[in-house]
C-alpha cells in the first residue's frame, strides 16, 4: 500500500497569507495616502511663497519707479496696494497681507516690508508663509 500524498496548501495557510497580504496592502496604502496629502500641501505652500515674492517684485518695481509715497506706512498703504486682499487661484482662496513698517528712525529711507500669504488646509487648520525685505529708496 502506498503513502498518501497531500500536496499543496491548507486553508489555514492560505487564510494566514491571505491575512499578511491585507496588512500590508493597508499599510502600503497608508503611506500613499500620507504621501499625497503632504505632496498637496508642499504645493500650496510653494504656491504661497510665488505669490509672495511676486507683491515683494511688485513693490521693488514701485520703488525703482519712484512711485513709493514717502507716507507709505503700516496706517497709510502706498498706492492702495497694502492693507489685506484675496486672491481665488488653483481652487484656493489665498489671504495676503502686506505690511510697511514705519520709516526707520535712522535711516529714514529704508522700510521693512512684511508680504504674508495664508491658506487654508484640506483637514482644517491654516497655512501660512512669510517673506520679509528691506527696501531702500
Amino acid at each position: 500500500m502506498g503513502r498518501e500524498r497531500n500536496d499543496g496548501f491548507t486553508l489555514v495557510e492560505v487564510l494566514v497569507a491571505l491575512m499578511v497580504l491585507g496588512v500590508a496592502l493597508m499599510s502600503l496604502w497608508g503611506f500613499h495616502w500620507t504621501s499625497r496629502q503632504v505632496n498637496v500641501s508642499t504645493k500650496r505652500e510653494a504656491a504661497a511663497l510665488a505669490l509672495a515674492n511676486q507683491r515683494l517684485e511688485e513693490l521693488r518695481r514701485q520703488v525703482a519707479s519712484g512711485k513709493w509715497a514717502d507716507n507709505c506706512t503700516e496706517d497709510a498703504p502706498c498706492l492702495d496696494n497694502c492693507g489685506q486682499y484675496f486672491l481665488h487661484t488653483q481652487g484656493n482662496i489665498w489671504c495676503e497681507r502686506t505690511t510697511v513698517a514705519d520709516p526707520d528712525p535712522v535711516n529714514g529711507w529704508r522700510r521693512n516690508v512684511t508680504v504674508s500669504v495664508r491658506w487654508r488646509e484640506q483637514r482644517g487648520g491654516q497655512g501660512q508663509v512669510s517673506l520679509q525685505t528691506i527696501l531702500v529708496q
